[in-house]
């Protein structure tokens, strides 16, 4: 997976919605928001993905520029719609608002604990 480019972090940015529930973090090396510990919008490689639901998503996958969010070949992720470039600032701005609503009526992440046999393998180095 390659970083976003600055142009598409610059176009990521300017679609953020202003408000205080949002936390940014990096996720597969790149720039993502969250809600609730739930992620609603961020960059993927060269193009921006917005969390919007399954239904929404196929709406928006029949237009130009935009599809299922596909992290790699049959790993889609049906709730997130991957987009381009192309699309128009002021539909990335609605939609980045769209998907931060959307995510925010999803229950809360609860943080997992490590597992034990995790810490050991840290401490103790890989089993063979």
């Amino acid at each position: 997976m390659t970083s976003p480019s600055p142009e598409v972090t610059a176009t990521y940015e300017a679609a953020l919605p202003d408000d205080s529930r949002v936390e940014q973090k990096k996720m597969f090396g790149s720039p993502c928001a969250f809600v609730n510990r739930q992620m609603f919008f961020g960059t993927f490689e060269e193009s921006i993905v917005a969390r919007v639901g399954p239904e929404r998503v196929r709406e928006l996958a029949e237009q130009a520029g935009m599809q299922v969010f596909t992290l790699s070949p049959g790993k889609q992720w049906d709730d997130y719609v991957q987009m381009d470039l192309t699309i128009d600032p002021a539909t990335l701005t609605t939609l980045a608002a769209e998907a931060l609503s959307w995510a925010a009526a999803l229950p809360k992440k609860v943080k997992r604990p490590k597992s034990k046999l995790r810490r050991r393998r840290r401490k103790n180095g890989p089993t063979t």
